[in-house]
């Protein structure tokens, strides 16, 4: 696959066939050179960068405002490449994720309408490694959460993940309905990245335990 990188200089002026009042797409062959390209664009400006297979692209780093007073915008990771099956497994795609979070110091990822810290290890600290979300049936995967931390405004409703229109908001903690190993409710305050690890393993619970009430069950039948 043959990858190669791009710097758009503004987002928010949008795309214009004819290039006249659109955004500026630059393009390069190495990352080398497009963080280069990329520093030198104004961070008063929705830049962002990323890379492309030439037909699909994968955005890696973007220029947001942390809050509505910001008159520049603090660079922040686009997106997460494992939530895309085309780049989940490619290591160019792990790669440039790696060297942008390093080199630009990234503390921020983009997550649909919000923004929310860069998760600093892939395990679960000692004290939730023996609990579980107490999510609501038919609820979703959000469903445990009961409140939101979003930087410069305390404690929330849910409903601030939503997003606004003109600004990510900018989610620190959750506090979540949890379940200890023995099934007794449990208050939790965690940071995004731990209910995504407490979400994987309640799935993975809650599957083992459908699979041992239906062990004669057909996955598939065809």
């Amino acid at each position: 696959m043959n990858i190669s990188f791009y710097t758009i200089d503004d987002l928010s002026l949008g795309y214009d066939p004819k290039g006249v009042t659109g955004y500026r797409l630059s393009q390069f062959l190495c990352l080398e050179d497009a963080l280069l390209h990329y520093r030198d664009l104004s961070a008063s400006k929705q830049k962002a960068l990323g890379l492309t297979d030439g037909t699909h692209v994968l955005p890696l780093v973007e220029c947001c405002r942390l809050f509505p007073s910001d008159h520049e915008g603090e660079d922040v990771l686009a997106s997460d490449h494992r939530m895309f099956p085309l780049w989940a497994e490619l290591p160019e795609a792990a790669e440039a994720e790696r060297i942008c979070i390093t080199e630009l110091r990234l503390r921020y990822v983009i997550r649909g309408p919000v923004m929310v810290p860069i998760p600093p290890q892939t395990e679960l600290p000692k004290q939730y490694q023996d609990k579980y979300l107490w999510l609501s049936h038919g609820g979703g995967d959000l469903s445990a959460i009961r409140w939101v931390y979003a930087a410069g405004r305390g404690w929330c409703s849910v409903s601030t993940m939503d997003g606004q229109k003109d600004l990510r908001p900018l989610i620190l903690k959750y506090r979540a309905d949890g379940l200890t190993a023995q099934g007794a409710y449990h208050a939790l305050e965690v940071e995004p990245w731990e209910y995504d690890l407490l979400l994987s393993r309640t799935k993975e619970r809650l599957a083992k335990n459908k699979k041992e009430e239906n062990p004669h069950e057909k996955v598939d039948r065809t």
